[in-house]
């Protein structure tokens, strides 16, 4: 606003902009209408379902003031549904619009430092619901926020480039709750609500958006590779494009084609030819061809279809021989998605760090996972599949599990197991493909390779990441107190630690070579003690220079930078032999490398540890726990889908989502304490945060 002769004068948010084009503007109405509608009726879904998970809630409720919060929760939603629904889709399409960013009220009226506790607490859910989703929809929204800021700064469109954004619809909730007039504990529980069957089940949506915007032909202004968000999310908008301001009237949701068929990351190109030659003369690779025949051999069931008898089909209709009941286009098309199947399963099972057992189970995985492609064609075409998902997801977890000992094999071993049992499907419904069955194009099969290579890449890179941390982690704790001159740096970080990445990598942590490794740091400490001078003797100097620069070498590091290093030490041993040469110890004794403090229970056996914050670390969303479920009395391998603390329990599900377990913390909690429920795959912080719980609880 401006002041035109002491009068306030309106001035246009858009001023200076150019006028969009009408198909331009016709576009975006059609896209903010499509999407208020998708929000509407998950909002519906989310009133309807909400009686249901409140009861639920309050029969776990262990005391009568939660039992009552629940059920006042219920009675003030069914009481305003329709206001709130009404002042939703309102405030989402004010935030849709360019004229009216995405920003709550509070902060708009510059209150935001006046607000009081419960505002705070209610304004920190937001952007929690809304950090959950950029996480969950990571790729899909970055694909859309290229098509929309193209739309914006190349077309003019009257939208803000947060219109898609889970903030713009976080916020626009965050207002419609406030006509429910009740207490912020209430509140919070319909921001649970909100997040568990709304925000989690917003993959559809977008990917339903993305698609319309290429179907108006919408380029991306991106020009790198989508980040990956998710074992198989990778993107790129490459799909044949025209102008975005054509004056056709824009397909909604509804017309577009099977969505989710998109592009891998333009680093990674296929083989040239190998995708023609896979669906055009569609055969098997020999490791799938021979997987297929060992099964295929075992007797099958004459009375019924068996994964045998499908298997023995699959490998001889690949050699051009004739299935009963299969037309010639039913026989390519089963065989070319068996072909990409094969291909991905070859891609995993040549990871060098892939241990030998999982790998025979994974191995094992491929003719299940071949069936669900011969159902689904969207295995193939959509990078988000679950179980697509759900399989790289394991190969990353399988190609780590090395570095967590033999113990932590056999539990991702038997994780492999039960999931193949989750979603394997009977072979008799494969029997006889559909009439109509879709064959593959190239260029299809071309994204699904590429998109693997990207998972290939993104495993080989999870493996260093993990490697790492786990080497610094313990290089801290065990220098943690001592002085690390920068003459000794170059001996822990560019040669000890490397060292001993090879060793986790290739031997594990039960090994001799990791063990000697760390014998080895503590003779390197223990001279480092200024208070020792029994370690600093010349004869055990020399001793340990020599074995030192034998092991460094026999893992083929550089043999100048070995003796550099090692000269440094024996200088920094020098000053401790010698007083008067000794410099002053820097203030911070860390590696460079060194991430912050990890702390086993040995260390901090009396550190008080918040149980709140211990579940939230351990019970992060996509997390594997081997869960104890009290009503069946069984364990069940299920992903862990949040903790929520204002109702102090924690979510479970299935791989796909599916059959959703609560538990109370405590229960959890004294589960985790007795092992009946064991979490997989631990981050050192919380490993180190969970070891610390057991300690004092034993």
């Amino acid at each position: 606003m401006e002041m035109v002769n002491g009068n306030p004068k309106v001035v246009s948010l858009l001023r200076g902009k150019s006028k969009p084009a009408e198909g331009t503007a016709q576009l975006v109405e059609t896209l903010r209408l499509q999407v208020v509608e998708a929000l509407r009726e998950r909002l519906n879904i989310m009133f309807d379902g909400a009686d249901d998970l409140l009861f639920e809630f309050a029969e776990r409720a262990t005391n009568n003031q939660d039992r009552r919060l629940f059920f006042d929760t219920m009675r003030a939603v069914r009481l305003d549904r329709k206001n709130m629904t009404t002042r939703f889709c309102d405030n989402y399409s004010k935030g849709f619009d360019a004229a009216f960013p995405a920003t709550g009220s509070r902060e708009a009226d510059g209150e935001l430092s006046l607000q009081k506790n419960e505002a705070v607490e209610l304004d920190i859910a937001v952007s929690n619901m809304a950090a959950k989703a950029d996480g969950l929809y990571k790729t899909t929204l970055w694909d859309i926020g290229g098509r929309v800021k193209t739309l914006v700064e190349n077309h003019h469109a009257p939208m803000s480039i947060d219109a898609l954004a889970p903030l713009t619809i976080c916020r626009a909730f965050r207002s419609a709750a406030e006509t429910l007039n009740v207490g912020s504990d209430v509140e919070l529980v319909v921001f649970k609500l909100f997040d568990r069957l709304v925000i989690s089940e917003l993959a559809d949506l977008y990917f339903k958006a993305l698609n319309f915007l290429k179907q108006q032909g919408v380029q991306s202004a991106h020009l790198g590779h989508a980040p990956n968000a998710r074992p198989g999310g990778t993107l790129r908008g490459d799909m044949p494009t025209g102008e975005a301001t054509a004056t056709h009237a824009p397909r909604g949701f509804s017309d577009s084609p099977q969505f989710g068929q998109t592009a891998a990351q333009p680093d990674f190109r296929a083989p040239a030819g190998l995708a023609a030659s896979m669906m055009t003369s569609p055969t098997l690779d020999p490791q799938s061809l021979a997987s297929l025949q060992r099964l295929g051999a075992t007797t099958p069931d004459a009375a019924a279809y068996s994964n045998a008898s499908l298997a023995a089909d699959l490998a001889a209709a690949s050699q051009g021989l004739t299935i009963l009941g299969w037309t010639p286009r039913q026989t390519a098309a089963y065989v070319q998605r068996a072909s990409l199947v094969g291909h991905m399963f070859n891609d995993i099972l040549a990871d060098p760090n892939l241990p030998n057992p999982l790998r025979v189970q994974f191995d094992g995985l491929r003719l299940s996972t071949m069936k669900v492609a011969l159902k689904d064609v969207a295995f193939i075409s959509d990078p988000d599949h679950p179980v697509r998902g759900l399989i790289n997801e394991l190969a990353t977890m399988a190609s780590t599990a090395r570095t967590g000992g033999p113990e932590h094999q056999s539990r991702i071993a038997e994780l492999v197991s039960q999931i193949q049992r989750q979603f394997d499907i009977a072979a008799e419904s494969l029997r006889k493909p559909p009439p109509e069955i879709e064959l593959i194009a190239t260029d299809q099969a071309e994204r699904f390779i590429e998109e693997q290579m990207a998972q290939t890449a993104t495993r080989r890179q999870a493996i260093v990441a993990k490697v790492r941390r786990i080497i610094a982690g313990e290089l801290h704790l065990r220098t943690s107190g001592t002085t690390i001159s920068d003459e000794v740096r170059p001996l822990l970080n560019s040669l000890w630690a490397p060292m001993m990445a090879m060793h986790l990598l290739h031997h594990g942590p039960e090994s001799a070579e990791w063990k000697q490794g760390f014998a080895e740091l503590d003779q390197i400490v223990a001279m480092l003690d200024p208070a020792r001078d029994d370690q600093r003797s010349e004869a055990l100097r020399r001793e340990l220079r020599a074995e030192l620069a034998t092991a460094f070498k026999a893992v083929g590091l550089a043999e100048g930078r070995i003796n550099d290093a090692l000269n440094g030490f024996e200088a920094a041993l020098g000053k401790l032999i010698h007083p008067g040469q000794r410099n002053q110890p820097p203030a911070d004794p860390t590696t460079d490398a060194a991430p912050p403090p990890v702390l086993h229970a040995a260390t901090a056996a009396d550190a008080t540890e918040n149980v709140t914050e211990l579940l939230e670390q351990l019970v992060q969303p996509g997390a594997w726990f081997l869960v104890h479920d009290h009503d069946r009395n069984e364990g069940r391998w299920m992903k862990a889908v949040a903790y929520y603390a204002g109702l102090d329990c924690a979510a479970f599900a299935e791989f796909d989502g599916s059959n959703t377990l609560l538990l109370k913390s405590r229960m959890l909690l004294d589960d985790l304490l007795v092992r009946r429920t064991v979490p997989i795959d631990l981050d050192p912080a919380a490993r180190a945060a969970l070891d610390r719980y057991l300690a004092r609880a034993a």
